[in-house]
């Protein structure tokens, strides 16, 4: 049995491998800093955040806010594809294949994801799992399958155009996940 160091260690490995950004933040505080620096970095200007109570706990409007972001309302399909930046939250994270897990049966949480040219996904750190089976096994354990899961692995990429690799035609061009540690999930 892996421990979560050795856990997040091949998830950052395989993430990385197909240009996924990889943070461990060690509480909310460090959650909101890492967040912060991404929206500076980008210099965005509009964030799309999809709203759930992980994210509320953490309080990213406000943090949108102090970094001089507008955050988007209203119609969630025009407005997430306006964002310079969507901000969701992953329930997993597959270590085996370095790809983050949602239930992305709310289309707010999925257009979030999607449509903007990045995407930043948060992670509670509880939620890093060995392999796609143990993936499945949990939502199965829950008595039913959500209608949507999305499964992400990296920027989106498509090699349709003269067998040519595109990054970010079909989704976001650049992904950066931040696992969220919680009480005793230290590393």
């Amino acid at each position: 049995m892996s421990t979560l160091k050795q856990l997040y260690e091949e998830f950052v490995e395989r993430a990385r491998a197909v240009g996924t950004e990889v943070h461990w933040a060690r509480g909310k505080e460090e959650a909101r800093q890492l967040v912060g620096q991404v929206i500076k970095e980008l210099k965005a200007t509009k964030v799309a955040l999809a709203e759930n109570p992980f994210l509320e706990a953490l309080g990213l409007k406000e943090v949108v806010r102090e970094c001089g972001a507008e955050l988007t309302s209203g119609n969630p399909r025009e407005q997430a594809a306006q964002a310079d930046l969507g901000i969701s939250s992953f329930t997993l994270a597959v270590a085996e294949t370095g790809t983050i897990v949602q239930d992305a049966t709310d289309i707010s949480a999925r257009l979030v994801s999607m449509l903007p040219p990045c995407h930043l996904a948060l992670v509670p750190a509880g939620g890093l799992v060995a392999t796609l089976r143990e993936a499945i096994a949990f939502w199965a354990r829950r008595g039913e399958i959500p209608g949507y899961l999305a499964f992400v692995s990296g920027p989106s990429r498509t090699a349709d155009i003269e067998r040519v690799l595109t990054i970010g035609v079909h989704g976001p061009a650049r992904v950066v996940v931040i696992f969220v540690e919680e009480g005793d999930g230290e590393l």
